[in-house]
């Protein structure tokens, strides 16, 4: 359409305007209805305080404050308004600039959604070439003007738009009540059927017929060049031709994150925003219906209410189908109103709005009884609570995923930016995420107060019931939450506002594992514990925990099964994971509460033997962070009925220990003992791994894994108590090969560390120690010198220690000894082996070769016989290897063991499998 075949008269743009202005001037005395006489006040001399900088005026900053609205003149009551707040105050003389152009309400003010409650939003158009100086000082003048509303009663936020950058696109950021990015031309078909104008410039939309919208500017251009209208007393707000299917994404983010403390209002705006998007390419934005009743000149308070017109095009776009979300549709209009129908006295029935919603109650059928349910919101039970949450947040979830199936079908970018949707989307995780153990908020904004006078704790079947006020035994209808941890029952009570210090909290059955005074402590700690505020999350950064409660055995008698045998003490062992001589792990529970930077809180439950590992192991994986990042607040807590003292502090040592250990820039493996078993945490790759041992036995087969690098081992202080393996782990020494032996009982022991701190351990029975080291250090020597002659480098250092034990304090000390000459001289028999990668296993006994090849199953069997042949006497005397063979393997814990396995099968051929000679290089070869 050529806009210049269509442009109206000045009758015509005469009388639009004016209708626009008459029925701004009915909204803006329908919104001062409800309104207290002091809010009536704050709103008329907004305008003044924004205009004037006197000293003596809220909001003043300094003299050359921007101020000044164009096209403003205070009138008598204003001077009013003013009085009543600044007795004696003159107003200003004329501050002679005109920095803010347009002042407007945005939000549900003079709609039937108002209520006494409804906040003034301004939006303060300022002019566009104000420097970034000028918008902070006039920022900073909000800002008070803000807060002395606020000591008026009254709440006010103003939001400062530079109308270019709104144009273009250019927003803030999405936090607080700044919806950023996410959302521009659907906030500004809001603007256009919601906003009142306060002082200044009109928009000029409001003269822009329907069918010139595509082509605004060039209409726009015209009317100026026919003289039609004075661009000075126009504001360019901004076209509004359509809906873009980029920004459907972000403004459903925006209004989910709005849902958490407003949910009835963000699922309308959030289904009028799927209507819209169903509707895609002809959108038709519910600003332009009510732009078409003004320029009709048929515009009244009910046909242009903004929340009237979302609910009869949701109403029409609902199918028949969609009856639960109809119901939810209704009663989140209900509820947005403020209204209560079965609640009203005095005039209220005569209230334009009251009227209105009874026409539609009157429509929708609904009966008193329903209506007085809805009424009684505020003391609706917290199950009730919960289920209207959930259908609030099924409801809100499927808009947005519809709407994300929108856009990714229709838009080829989001218009919202990174940040902002960074930010958005770390919300709704936090908010919607569900993981065991996570604690939702239940009550977004529908119960003002969850305080409960009674809540009942109720141990069924291991499982733990929440029940808010009183119960029946057997009544599961009342039943809340149910789960296996006691804490995770109770952090959501206190943190859904349910429980207080006020509140009494109840245990069945009677006979219960948890003590009262075990309760009334948990209740104390957990009491003591801060709910999340604004200054303490943090959407803008990855997730990260700022705080660790660590509950210990709640509910649990740690000595129970000591106690039926009659060991609660036997021995001086104290040691809370290793007690008596039983080593019984008092810790048979941890309960682990996390709270974020994103205000989450997370319960984490561990029983059985490994409770303290992986515990411990939640906590320690901070370690990544903590380069650039301080460790979070930890605490223990523990109350069960015997110990309670020495397990907490024991587990509070040990954290600390750990925390301190893994901080070092390269820690060393650190060894933990629980009860019998043995935990080996390391630090490696930016992630604390951790290997576990279910007794001495499997640790030994640990500790002989190749390493890469020599780390002396830390032990925990109560780690392997009496046993030498602490002395050798503590005092081995790297780049060098050293062995440990010591006697006892008719056998001897010996352990052999290499240059890396890898662990070799073997028994052997008799007690001729010569006789059994001899062998062993002749072996070790032997694949020293190859080695050295190999690689071309010096021999590793070898030494030998004896170990002692101390029979009062049961420790154990080493003292060196010096390598018998026999070790440095070639054994009576030579008996090797070799083990190669495609070749079957070969044994030589005095330079006679024997192989599997030739030999098969019959070569430990022909070898043992080769070596008894060669012998002149004693032919009982036990097989020793002087040397082995393994290709591509240096390592010696590698060929000890395989030395030990391979010397086995050769003193006792009946042991062996069909193909031993196999399986043995395989073992080695790993």
């Amino acid at each position: 359409m050529n806009p210049a075949n269509s442009i109206p008269d000045q009758s015509t743009l005469n009388r639009w305007r004016q209708n626009f202005l008459d029925l701004n001037a009915q909204k803006l005395a329908s919104a001062r209805e409800q309104l207290s006489p002091r809010q009536q006040a704050v709103l008329d001399v907004l305008p003044l305080l924004l205009h004037c900088n006197g000293s003596r005026l809220p909001g003043y900053v300094a003299p050359h404050t921007p101020c000044g609205i164009t096209g403003y003149t205070p009138t008598l009551e204003h001077h009013s308004a003013l009085h009543q707040f600044a007795r004696g105050a003159q107003i200003p003389r004329d501050p002679g600039q005109r920095c803010i152009e347009g002042v407007f309400l945005m939000g549900s003010l003079g709609s039937v959604a108002q209520s006494r409650n409804s906040d003034l939003d301004v939006w303060l158009c300022h002019d566009e070439l104000m420097t970034d100086h000028q918008v902070s000082a006039l920022q900073e003048k909000c800002t008070r003007i803000e807060k002395w509303a606020d000591s008026q009663g009254t709440e006010v936020h103003f939001f400062l738009m530079n109308l270019k950058d709104f144009r273009d696109g250019q927003s803030q950021s999405a936090d607080g009540e700044d919806c950023g990015s996410s959302q521009h031309l659907l906030l500004l078909d809001e603007f256009y059927r919601s906003a009142l104008w306060l002082a200044g410039k009109t928009p000029r939309w409001w003269l822009t017929p329907e069918a010139l919208e595509y082509q605004a500017d060039s209409y726009w251009a015209k009317l100026t060049e026919n003289h039609l209208i004075d661009v000075a007393d126009w504001l360019d707000v901004g076209s509004l031709p359509t809906i873009p299917a980029g920004e459907f994404v972000g403004a459903g983010l925006w209004q989910l994150n709005k849902g958490l403390t407003n949910p009835y209002k963000s699922l309308l705006k959030l289904l009028l925003n799927r209507e819209y998007a169903s509707a895609y390419p002809d959108i038709r934005p519910l600003a332009w219906d009510f732009r078409k009743q003004v320029q009709e000149g048929n515009a009244d308070l009910l046909n242009t209410d903004p929340y009237l017109l979302m609910l009869h095009r949701l109403e029409s776009h609902l199918s028949e189908d969609e009856g639960d979300l109809r119901d939810l549709m209704r009663r989140a209009f209900y509820f947005k109103s403020g209204v209560q129908l079965t609640r009203l006295i005095g005039n209220q029935r005569q209230q334009r709005r009251v009227k209105a919603l009874e026409e539609q109650i009157k429509e929708w059928g609904w009966t008193y009884t329903y209506l007085d349910e809805l009424d009684s919101r505020q003391s609706w039970p917290a199950r009730k609570v919960m289920n209207e949450r959930n259908a609030l947040v099924t409801q809100m979830l499927n808009s947005y995923r519809a709407l994300a199936t929108f856009s990714q079908e229709h838009a080829q970018s989001l218009h919202i930016k990174e940040r902002d949707l960074r930010v958005l989307g770390n919300q709704l995780f936090a908010a919607f995420r569900a993981e065991p153990g996570k604690i939702i908020d239940i009550n977004p904004k529908i119960r003002s107060d969850m305080e409960e006078e009674k809540l009942t704790l109720n141990l069924k079947e291991g499982i733990w019931q929440l029940i808010p006020g009183s119960w029946r035994p057997g009544d599961d209808s009342a039943v809340l939450i149910q789960t296996p941890s006691i804490i995770e029952a109770l952090v959501f009570a206190r943190r859904n506002g349910m429980l207080t210090s006020h509140s009494h909290v109840a245990l069945y059955p009677a006979h219960n594992p948890v003590t009262q005074y075990e309760l009334r402590s948990l209740l104390q700690d957990i009491m003591e514990i801060p709910l999340p505020g604004k200054k303490s999350i943090d959407f803008t950064s990855d997730q990260t925990p700022l705080r660790w409660h660590l509950f210990v055995n709640p509910g649990v008698n740690p000595q129970q099964s000591l106690s039926r045998r009659g060991m609660q003490k036997i021995s001086n062992r104290d040691d809370a994971l290793g007690f008596s001589s039983s080593r019984e792990n008092l810790v048979q529970s941890v309960e682990l509460l996390t709270i974020t930077s994103w205000g989450e809180w997370q319960v984490s439950y561990y029983s059985g033997a490994d409770t303290v590992h992986e515990a411990m192991l939640q906590v320690l994986n901070f370690r990544s962070k903590a380069d650039t990042q301080a460790w979070p607040e930890w605490h223990i807590h523990c109350h069960c009925q015997v110990r309670s003292v020495a397990i907490q502090k024991r587990l509070e040592k040990l954290l600390s220990d750990l925390i301190d250990h893994l901080s070092q820039t390269k820690p060393a493996p650190y060894l933990l003992q629980t009860g019998d078993s043995f935990h080996l945490i390391e630090y490696r790759r930016r992630e604390v791994v951790s290997h576990h041992a279910e007794n001495l036995k499997a640790l030994i087969k640990l500790l002989a894994r190749p390493r890469p690098r020599f780390r002396r081992w830390h032990l925990d202080s109560h780690a392997l108590p009496s046993s030498p393996l602490r002395l050798i782990l503590e005092q081995g020494e790297g780049d060098q090969w050293h062995v440990w032996y010591w006697r006892q009982k008719g056998k001897v022991f010996l352990y052999v560390m290499d240059q890396y701190g890898s662990l070799h351990y073997q028994e052997q029975s008799g007690s001729d120690i010569r006789s059994t080291l001899v062998p062993l250090l002749r072996f070790i020597r032997r694949l020293n010198q190859r080695w050295a002659d190999e690689l071309q480098q010096e021999r590793w250092p070898l030494h030998l220690s004896e170990l002692l034990l101390d029979g009062e304090t049961l420790s154990f000390s080493a003292e060196r000894r010096r390598i018998p000459v026999e070790a440095r001289e070639p054994a009576t028999i030579e008996v090797s082996a070799q083990s190669r990668t495609k070749s079957a296993l070969e044994i030589s006994v005095n330079g006679l070769t024997l192989s599997q090849a030739t030999s098969g199953t019959k070569l430990l069997q022909e070898a043992r016989q080769a070596i008894i042949a060669a012998r002149a006497h004693d032919h009982a005397q036990p097989v020793w290897l002087s040397d082995i063979t393994i290709d591509d393997n240096r390592h010696l814990i590698r060929h000890l063991q395989f030395r030990q396995r391979l010397e086995h099968l050769l003193n006792h051929p009946s042991s062996a499998p069909s193909s031993p000679a196999r399986k043995g290089r395989a073992q080695a070869q790993t």
